[in-house]
């Protein structure tokens, strides 16, 4: 059997060294409701580390402050282990990370990654980018959680609402009487 289901939703915030926008407090209100969502900070080069240290600590604490649910989540079920593992992740989202899809070549040396006018960011040096921690935990830590969860959580979550909104709408119309508006004729 084929899922189609979205496991997990990356929300790119932009670097702003200000924190979120009144767009992404509300986007992240919804989505933190329906799905897994992982923050990542986009083209964090422009950003130096100190300034990326800054920004990353402004939006943890509005993830508090606005009480969102951001992956990985804490369970009964998780091990001593498993709990240490999710803190760590916790401690660096978002995940500071560059793009590229290119293969570049400095001093003799080929790596993906981009050029730039004070010189060259190797998206697989974790010292430059955090796109390999963002790679191991979706593909290697947590890759069958983010399934589980959607399952489980999500999904049972909005079966459940859908349901409910089902028995509402269903008792609402019972209660009004006939399809006539509720009047009776003789």
């Amino acid at each position: 059997i084929r899922d189609s289901r979205v496991h997990a939703v990356l929300y790119f915030l932009q670097p702003n060294g200000k924190g979120l926008s009144a767009l992404d407090i509300a986007a992240l209100k919804k989505l933190t409701e329906i799905a897994n969502v992982i923050p990542v900070i986009a083209k964090a080069d422009t950003l130096t580390l100190e300034e990326r240290a800054h920004f990353r600590e402004i939006i943890q604490q509005e993830f508090k402050k606005h009480k969102f649910r951001i992956y990985p989540y804490d369970t009964d079920e998780l091990t001593e282990e498993e709990l240490e593992l999710n803190e760590s992740i916790r401690s660096i989202v978002p995940f500071a990370v560059v793009g590229s899809e290119r293969e570049i070549e400095v001093n003799g040396e080929t790596f993906r990654g981009r050029k730039t006018r004070w010189g060259a960011v190797n998206v697989e040096d974790i010292n430059q980018c955090e796109f390999v921690y963002l790679r191991e935990f979706l593909i290697r830590t947590h890759l069958e959680d983010l399934i589980e969860t959607t399952s489980y959580i999500h999904y049972e979550g909005f079966r459940a609402r859908q349901l409910i909104a089902l028995k509402e709408n269903a008792s609402s119309r019972t209660s009004a009487g006939p399809s006539n508006g509720g009047a009776y004729q003789r």
